[in-house]
């Protein structure tokens, strides 16, 4: 039976100090921007940003009427472009002139983005106290997740010491990737998906020698990385060595590093030389992109690589025309390769893309209008009906449950564009584009049946690895002194392949921080300290 919404009503007593900033004692002026509402009083107009321009003339769409009705407001679609690029450049020209959206949340805008807008005069400044008053939900969600926000959600991206955003994330990408072996050819060749070093090594070179498809063709390879970039297309064998090349992290005594000059990279570097010269990698790694790695896979060329989840384990992901020519084909999945010291893992992937939730200037003067889209917001996502609805819809018009527990749409509901036309699916998002206060313990649920959704938590459980702690950061430093460095990425590749000299590595890596390395490193120690400690 679906499970009711239950309203949260917040009574918020507003003054102007509840907004830092307001340069007005004005009242917000409703005009056209707001109608009457149940209680008689003129209700508040809210903007609901989507990339569809086709429903902005569907007044009839379910889910914004649902939205209207529980919160005595007014919804009106606007488009806000489609692509990152487009949007950017849309964006930038609106928030300069006179048709500056009330809000927007897109993860193409970067904390240098930002801040451009702060010292411009172009965004609100918000009061944190104000955001908890009006966000409970999501309070508990940031402290839920506080190894992603840290203590302070509200100081990650500050500028000049002021908030200006509220910070969301993709929390599941901290647990996205793990290896995948053909399950298939291991059952041909009677052997298991390896978890240690050396069966990694025997495992790689059945694969490649031992005709692992059956087809008496010598013409398989044991693994490829997904790009050509070295620390990208060894990940799995870097981990194994606890060290992760190509990204900023944080050691276990606090300290932030790149891997690519921490001494166990050169050991993992020896070990991948020796797969190399065995002949087990696909002689095509240093050329490859994520397409023509998806291609290595998919045509059998490769029997491991690693890749999301969902690439790997789902009937669409993007392995999955595997099994059109080759139907009997499946996949093992594991954290990675246990190396000598027992670590394991896989590159996953910084969850905090944009900077979340930002409110124009002219919003300044009207903290009883960011008040209601903080308490809609919030209470949209802090329950599990709302994204119900906003998906599935009407249980018994637009789905059903059916008799394994899992939500199906109904024949007239089983096409796309009839959900669309009815008022559902995420064109009608609120607010827009990814899930806002994602929980893939409550949402992955209602996104997937059950049998995907005890996959997904299974693999919840296997996945290991790092990210770029400071991926979404702007470090000056670093981009100064990065073009001057000794790009340690191509010099890695010409070690694999026996260009250099690995014995090089110290002298390389000691060359980096003379060039500006060692400021960057400070740099980022500090930035780290500033927003997560």
């Amino acid at each position: 039976m679906k499970k009711k919404w239950v309203s949260i009503v917040l009574t918020v007593a507003l003054s102007l100090s509840m907004l830092a900033g307001c340069g007005s004692t004005a009242s917000p002026s409703p005009g056209s921007d707001s109608q009457a509402g149940s209680s008689g009083e003129e209700r508040m107009t809210l903007e609901l940003w989507t990339s569809n321009r086709d429903i902005l003339e569907n007044s009839d769409a379910w889910y914004v009427k649902k939205i209207e009705e529980e919160f005595d407001v007014n919804i009106e679609m606007k488009y806000r472009n489609e692509g990152s690029t487009d949007y950017s450049e849309w964006l930038t020209l609106a928030m300069a002139g006179d048709e500056a959206p009330d809000w927007f949340r897109d993860q193409s805008i970067s904390l240098t983005t930002l801040s451009d807008f702060a010292k411009q005069g172009l965004i609100a400044e918000l009061n944190p106290e104000m955001v908890k008053e009006n966000m409970p939900n999501y309070m508990a969600w940031t402290a839920k997740y506080k190894d992603i926000f840290g203590d302070d959600p509200f100081s990650l991206y500050m500028v000049d010491g002021k908030t200006y955003a509220i910070p969301d994330a993709k929390v599941d990408l901290t647990q996205f990737c793990l290896m995948g072996y053909r399950q298939d050819w291991l059952n041909n060749l009677g052997l298991e998906a390896p978890k240690t070093q050396d069966e990694f090594t025997e495992v790689m070179r059945a694969f490649t020698f031992d005709d692992p498809d059956g087809d008496g063709v010598d013409d398989t390879y044991g693994y490829i990385g997904i790009t050509g970039d070295t620390d990208w297309a060894f990940s799995p064998i870097f981990a194994a060595y606890g060290t992760y090349p190509g990204i900023w992290y944080v050691k276990e005594d606090g300290t932030v590093t790149r891997g690519e000059i921490e001494p166990e990279t050169k050991e993992a570097l020896k070990y991948i030389k020796e797969l190399y010269d065995m002949g087990v990698i696909d002689p095509e790694w240093m050329t490859i992109d994520f397409e023509g790695a998806k291609n290595k896979v998919i045509s059998s060329v490769v029997g491991s690589s690693w890749q999301n989840w969902s690439t790997i384990l789902t009937v669409d992901g993007w392995w999955s025309t595997l099994k059109e020519v080759e139907p009997d084909a499946d996949w093992a999945v594991s954290a990675g390769i246990e190396g000598q010291n027992g670590d394991m893992g896989v590159m996953q992937f910084n969850p905090l893309a944009g900077v979340g939730l930002v409110f124009s200037k002219h919003m300044e003067s009207q903290p009883e209008k960011i008040a209601k889209y903080l308490q809609v917001f919030d209470a949209i996502a802090g329950d599990p009906a709302w994204h119900e609805a906003e998906i599935w819809g009407v249980e018994g018009e637009t789905f059903i449950i059916d008799e394994n527990g899992n939500r199906q749409y109904t024949d007239e509901y089983a096409d796309e564009g009839s959900r669309v036309e009815f008022g559902i699916t995420a064109d009608y998002r609120f607010p827009s584009l990814e899930q806002f206060q994602y929980d893939p313990d409550i949402h992955d649920a209602i996104d997937y049946t059950q049998e995907l959704n005890a996959v997904r938590q299974e693999t919840l459980g296997m996945i290991q690895g790092k990210y770029d702690i400071l991926g979404n950061f702007n470090l000056p430093i670093w981009n100064d002194v990065s073009p001057e460095l000794p790009d340690l990425n191509v010099i890695f590749a010409e070690m694999i392949t026996g260009e250099r000299d690995i014995e090089e590595f110290d002298a390389v890596v000691q060359e980096w921080m003379n060039k500006g390395g060692i400021e960057a490193l400070e740099e980022a120690q500090q930035i780290y300290d500033e927003r997560f400690n």
